[in-house]
Order: structure tokens, then sequence, then C-alpha cells
């Protein structure tokens, strides 16, 4: 009997060989299931308000938070990418593992940081089960206790679910603060969150949804968003009686994320070139003449740069999960430190 037929028939094919056979039919029989369950489509019933240039602004609108004492902290995380199937290791399992060492670090750091409040600028799930997956990001979510506000990015929707069907989820969560906003914009998720000292607005964040591809490109602030955003903001500044700062978050970077280099650097680390939107919308220069100081962007992993262009901070968030390609040495999230007398500072945390 030869080696080769000898081992085959031995006590080592069944202690080495067997398993790896059994591991692949239980990994083969779940992705037929995985596939097959994914194919029934999911509808949601979501929708906007409807809105014109010439809707009277009012409460209705903006989501209020009263910040504490005189200094709130939100912390800022992106892409955790929840299952991640769109990779070869996904096939085996390997995405349940990053998943749970993710929810490990992210815990940890949400616990020890701390904030106020909690955004995440895309990329919750990459799944063909993006409602189940968007689920449990929500329950997971919701169990800090902590007010917490998402938008979209580019993978979110590759899946089962509309974007309709998300919007149920997220509106359904108990401390989360999405809204669809707006209908008749661009996507969905374009909303506004008031921090608010003693009843007065100190600063607005705007959250906009630019996650959707364009062509072969990437999502922009498009004109009826840039529209929208101009007359929230002079809205607020009505009823305030004096102009607000405000910070935007977007999944994709704007076109002038491009435009820095090491001297603009703050901090942070670009080591991929920037993904930026496919037109340049003008929303930039709208921001900066309207009271906007920071912009925030995902979608890049080992991106985290920070600094000032043209009197603007533009930021990388640090990513926030294991999924995906990564940078050990780049994983975390952003924390956004806000005074009662509108100054703010920003900086990086790691898990």
């Amino acid at each position: 009997m030869s080696v080769t037929k000898r081992f085959f028939t031995s006590a080592g094919f069944r202690i080495y060989i067997a398993p790896i056979v059994i591991f692949t039919v239980i990994a083969v029989s779940c992705n037929i299931v995985f596939y097959a369950v994914a194919a029934n489509e999911q509808k949601g019933k979501a929708k906007g308000y409807d809105w014109s240039e010439d809707t009277a602004f009012d409460e209705r609108f903006v989501e209020n938070l009263e910040m504490k004492g005189d200094n709130f902290k939100a912390l800022v995380i992106t892409d955790v990418h929840l299952r991640n199937h769109a990779t070869f290791g996904a096939a085996i399992g390997t995405n349940y593992i990053l998943d749970g060492l993710g929810r490990i670090r992210l815990s940890h750091m949400i616990k020890r940081e701390n904030p106020d409040l909690i955004i995440v600028t895309g990329d919750q799930v990459l799944t063909k089960w993006n409602d189940i997956a968007t689920q449990k990001f929500v329950d997971f979510m919701d169990s800090f206790e902590i007010p917490w506000a998402p938008v979209f990015g580019n993978h979110d929707m590759e899946g089962r679910a509309d974007k309709a069907k998300l919007c149920d989820i997220y509106l359904a969560g108990e401390y989360c603060l999405f809204q669809y906003g707006p209908s008749g914009l661009n996507g969905a998720g374009n909303y506004i969150i008031s921090l608010e000292k003693d009843g007065k607005a100190v600063y607005s964040l705007f959250l906009f949804d630019n996650g959707e591809p364009i062509g072969e490109g990437y999502g922009t602030i498009n004109e009826k968003q840039i529209k929208w955003y101009q007359w929230a903001v002079n809205g607020i500044a009505e009823k305030e009686g004096a102009a607000v700062k405000n910070m935007a978050f977007m999944h994709i970077a704007l076109p002038e994320f491009k435009e820095l280099d090491e001297t603009y650097y703050e901090f942070g680390e670009k080591n991929e070139e920037p993904t930026i939107s496919e037109t340049d919308s003008g929303f930039f220069d709208v921001f900066k003449a309207n009271g906007g100081t920071h912009i925030f962007a995902g979608h890049d992993h080992i991106n985290n740069f920070y600094g000032e262009y043209k009197g603007v901070g533009l930021c990388y968030v640090m990513k926030s999960s294991y999924n995906c390609y990564i940078d050990l040495d780049m994983l975390g999230g952003t924390v956004i430190d806000i005074a009662a007398n509108g100054e703010a500072e920003v900086h990086h945390v790691e898990f």
C-alpha cells in the first residue's frame, strides 16, 4: 500500500482532513441558505416631508440636544461594515469573528469616552441581509443609552432591503435621532441636530446623505441639498436672532479634501488617494459662507488626516472596525469637543 493511500485510510486523515471537509460543507450550506434568504426583497414605508424654499422654518425640522454642562462631546465613528459579505473571508465566517472583535473594542471606546452624542458617517453594514444587520447595529448602539445619529454610506443599501426599509429601522431606534428629512433631496437622512445651552443654539450639526453612487463615481451634495442647507441656516439664524455656527457630516469627502497635503495637516495621515465626490457642486463655498466650520467624512479606511482649508476644518473620521481593509494603527473614532461659547476642538481616539 502506498504512503498516500495509507494516509487517506489512516487516523491522520480523520484527524486533519475530516474536520476541514466538515467545516467546508457547513460553510457552503450556510452560504446557500444565506443567498436564498437574501433574495427576498424588503420594502420600507418611510418617506420625507414636503419641502420647498418657500416652506416656513420651524422646530419640526430640528432635533434639539441640550448641553448638560459647559462642554459637549460628540464621538464620530465610521465604516463599521457589519458582516462585510463582500470578501472571500466572509464565505468561511471570518467576518463574524471580526464583527465580534470590533464590537468589543467599539464598546470599550464608547464607554471610555462617554460621549453626549455619537455620529456614524456611513457604511454601518455590508451584507445582502442589510435589514437584519442594520437592526443588529441599531440594537447595539441603543444599548449605550446615548443619543446617536447615522448617515448612509455607499454600501448600506447593497442588500435585499431598500433605503426606506433601513430608514424604518433607524426611525424605530430608541436613542437614534435619525430623520428622513425632506423628500426630493438626494437620498434620505438629510437632517439637523441643534446643540443648545439654556434654550439657545450653540452649534448646528447637518447630516447629509451623499452615499449613493453617481454612475461609476461617488455621490455629492447636490443642488437641492445646498438650497435646503441655506434655507435651514437662514431659518435657524432668524429663530435665534443671530447666525449659528455649523458642522457637516457625510460619507463621501468633498473635492476639497483632495486639495490638502502634508502642509495642511494638523494631525493624522493620508495612506490612500482620497475618494471624493464625482462632481464639485460648490457646496464647500456655500458652507464656508454660511458659518460652516468643520466637515467630517468617512469611506477612506486608511486616511484620518485633519487640516484646515480656507478656514474650514476637513477631517477624515477614524475607521471603527476590523472589517474590510484596515491599518491596525488607525482604528478608533474622532472626538469633537464643543464649548458653550461655540469653540470646537477635534482629535482622534484609538480603540
